[in-house]
């Protein structure tokens, strides 16, 4: 019915029946549309693929060194090294040297522990490499062939990691370390200590550096890694530049960690290790020694061995060691302890292995605890690789004085304490000839220090050392204490 003139008009005179019935469906399928995706499980968007290389415009940044990286960080490339610069001054009682070499005593001096110069990076986003060659093998002098020149330029990390690779995660080729214990597989731009413990000089140095591959992954958001290795060992084959031969003398490995705990970003965490090495021993000869947890000058009687099985002959051995970990704040807590295991040892090797000494079985251990007193600080752990890394101070070190008025940054300071233990009295009798500067014994360590963080690149380390020698020589046993500072910078 038209509406009477001057009245509103009514709805109905300008939509027909027919089209709000259809308007009101549409807007009931709709909403029903809604509820239905809204009930329906998520599902990850569609990959947005990439093509790897068509942008390979790099960008430069500071970034712990120079880097630069494409933007969808197919291509990197950082360029930087490594400098620390050492003093120490030791004292030490007089029958220490009984047993050892002459003029094998602990002399005040200075080094150039490590003088590195390293370029790593990423290629085509399927290779990570790094290249680092070391301007100090004078550290190495006394554990090597005499052939090796004092300043000798050699390898360390020098690989190539393929990334993802199905099954395995990540794999590693060339010249590389074995993956066992936390300490040994942390690198030295995170540790705190001007030497790692008397377990990595008599246990793992011997392998330090392995030319070989490593397979290792991380699982349920990094909680857990994996780690495994074949490659050839032993120092008088792959030494310092990479390169040796020696039929049939490998070592295989593997390593596990799981972090039971981590909360706040790594601030509170618990971890906990498992490691095995297998190794053959190279021309069969079989050694362990442990020398001082301070170093100075270059090998031989300047870094003298401290307990020293002397060379016996052997076909292989066995490594194992379990490790721990506690971060709560400021305060850290970590421990290791590992023990060598050889089956056969033998007095000599030619023309056959004869003499036989039964088996022999070595242990060692550290604990240390560290505590920062500068707010904030902690120490820091890589869920990748289950490993420490650098320290970052929440504040860097600084100095400004501008129309008198001076402002200034602390750093990030830490103060450190770890005992170390190392057991070489085995045998029957105790493998321990006493020429050649050769004796077993056990070494005990107590180190106190403190570290200066002025940056995530920088710091100043001192350690006082407290060394007591339990040598199976009568007469031989004895202390020594050391203080060592170091200068450290990476870039």
């Amino acid at each position: 019915m038209p509406s009477e003139p001057g009245a509103a008009p009514q709805f109905s005179e300008f939509v027909d029946r027919e089209t709000i019935q259809r308007i009101v469906r549409e807007e009931l399928e709709a909403e029903r549309a809604r509820q239905t995706k809204a009930s329906a499980p998520v599902t990850d968007p569609e990959p947005e693929w990439i093509e790897v290389g068509k942008d390979r415009t790099l960008h430069s940044r500071w970034d712990n060194g120079f880097v630069s990286e494409s933007a969808d960080k197919s291509f990197r490339i950082h360029v930087g090294g490594r400098l620390e610069f050492d003093n120490s001054w030791f004292a030490q009682d007089d029958n220490i040297s009984i047993g050892l070499s002459p003029d094998q005593t602990m002399l005040d001096g200075t080094l150039m522990r490590r003088a590195r110069f390293r370029t790593d990076g990423r290629l085509w986003d399927l290779m990570d490499f790094a290249c680092e060659v070391n301007f100090a093998n004078i550290q190495d002098v006394s554990n090597v062939d005499s052939t090796v020149q004092v300043g000798s330029v050699g390898l360390t990390d020098f690989y190539v990691t393929f990334r993802e690779v199905p099954w395995l995660g990540n794999v590693r080729m060339g010249h590389l370390q074995a993956p066992i214990s936390l300490e040994r597989y942390s690198s030295s731009n995170a540790w705190y200590y001007m030497e790692r413990s008397s377990m990595f000089d008599a246990f793992y140095n011997p392998n330090d550096y392995q030319n070989g591959i490593v397979a290792f992954n991380s699982y349920w958001d990094d909680r857990v890694t994996l780690a495994g290795s074949a490659a050839w060992v032993g120092k008088s084959d792959i030494q310092s530049f990479g390169f040796g031969a020696n039929e049939g003398k490998y070592g295989i490995g593997g390593r596990v960690t799981a972090l039971p705990v981590y909360t706040d970003e790594g601030r509170t965490l618990v971890h906990v290790g498992a490691g095995i090495f297998h190794q053959a021993f190279v021309d069969d000869r079989f050694s362990i020694a442990s020398r001082p947890l301070l170093r100075a000058g270059a090998g031989g009687s300047q870094t003298p061995n401290l307990i020293f099985t002397g060379t016996f002959f052997a076909p292989n051995c066995d490594i194992a060691n379990v490790e721990a970990a506690l971060v709560m704040g400021p305060f850290s807590l970590s421990g290791e302890y590992a023990i060598t295991h050889v089956d056969d040892v033998f007095d000599t090797a030619t023309p056959a292995l004869a003499g036989s000494r039964g088996a022999v079985t070595y242990q060692a251990a550290y604990v240390e605890g560290g505590l920062f007193v500068t707010p904030g600080d902690h120490r820091r752990y890589d869920k990748k690789t289950g490993t420490w890394t650098r320290t970052n101070p929440v504040e860097n070190a600084f100095l400004v004085n501008e129309g008198g008025q001076s402002c200034f940054g602390h750093g990030a300071v830490q103060l450190l304490a770890r005992y170390t233990f190392v057991d070489l009295v085995e045998g029957d009798p105790v493998l321990t000839p006493t020429s050649g500067g050769a004796r077993a014994g056990k070494q005990h360590d107590v180190t106190l220090g403190v570290n200066w963080y002025l940056n995530s690149q920088a710091s100043f380390m001192v350690n006082y050392v407290a060394t007591r020698i339990d040598s199976v020589l009568p007469g031989a046993d004895g202390d020594i204490h050391g203080i060592g500072c170091r200068l450290h910078l990476d870039f």
